[in-house]
């Protein structure tokens, strides 16, 4: 798990036809792994197949979720948790299809204003930049930073656009003042994508080696029958892009990479010496041992 989740009480609104605060309400709580303490998040619904995803706080228990039902007669399944997003899904049946809309992916990462219901109301966010770091840690995939101007809301809440579309999920709040992270809408559609299907996350494989020291991110090494070595990378290339997304560090690198699909081409920017270069790569499943 990557950060110590702050405490969060009430569940956000969800639909975007509707106001916020008259949404309906689905709670979920997590037993902690090593304490009493049950862990509270929100759920939101993903708009097909009755799937809704949730976020498992650091210290709880993935495997035993309990759930409060929204209406009589409602019936919630777990699906799958994925530990390294600590996005979960659940299957809501015996209820009217809900109405949502997500974004494919959020564009740029500072001046937005997204909104979510919080313990005290809705609460206005600003989005400040990418976190792709903690405590010198890289982090799996960018987090959005945000700030908040009122007590935040529970983590896996909804957290729209002006037009009420699902931009992201809020994940937790910093150690201090009025900022938190957010996961991002194209992290759930890639979690969502392998573990509804495949029960885990499957990411994408290119065989290439970067060292996080670095300042650039240049490759140092490429693995012997690899998809990069068979597309003509050489090592002390410098990563430029990756899949359409722009590469300056390592931090980039590893953001870039997690979004990688097994079977889905990709096309791979590099700079060799004063040239800059293109190729296209399949990625297969990750290489054992």
């Amino acid at each position: 798990m990557w950060m110590t989740m702050g405490a969060t009480l009430a569940l956000g609104g969800i639909v975007r036809s509707q106001p916020l605060a008259s949404q309906p309400r689905l709670h979920v709580t997590f037993p902690g792994n090593t304490t009493d303490q049950t862990k509270l998040a929100a759920a939101v619904p993903l708009g097909e197949d009755s799937l809704w995803v949730t976020v498992v706080a650091p210290g709880a228990d993935a495997s035993h979720p309990a759930t409060k039902p929204i209406a009589a007669g409602t019936k919630i399944d777990f699906v799958g948790h994925d530990p390294v997003s600590t996005l979960a899904f659940l299957r809501v049946s015996g209820m009217a299809g809900r109405e949502t809309e997500w974004l494919a992916r959020v564009a740029g990462g500072s001046g937005q204003t997204l909104y979510a219901t919080g313990p005290t109301g809705t609460v206005k966010f600003q989005t400040n930049g990418w976190v792709q770091q903690f405590n010198r840690k890289i982090l799996p995939f960018a987090l959005l930073r945000v700030g908040f101007d009122q007590n935040p809301p529970p983590p896996g809440s909804a957290m729209m656009d002006e037009q009420g579309r699902i931009a992201a999920l809020y994940f937790q709040t910093a150690d201090s003042g009025n900022t938190g992270y957010a996961i991002p809408a194209e992290a759930v559609h890639r979690v969502r994508r392998d573990v509804c299907s495949k029960g885990r996350l499957l990411r994408g494989w290119i065989g290439l080696s970067l060292q996080a020291e670095n300042a650039a991110p240049q490759v140092v090494r490429v693995l012997p029958g690899s998809p990069a070595q068979k597309a003509g990378i050489h090592a002390n290339d410098i990563l430029t892009q990756v899949g359409g997304r722009p590469i300056s560090s390592y931090p980039d690198a590893a953001n870039a990479f997690f979004y990688l699909i097994p079977g889905d081409p990709v096309r791979v920017k590099i700079l060799r010496g004063a040239t800059p270069m293109e190729f296209t790569l399949t990625p297969v499943p990750p290489q054992e041992g």
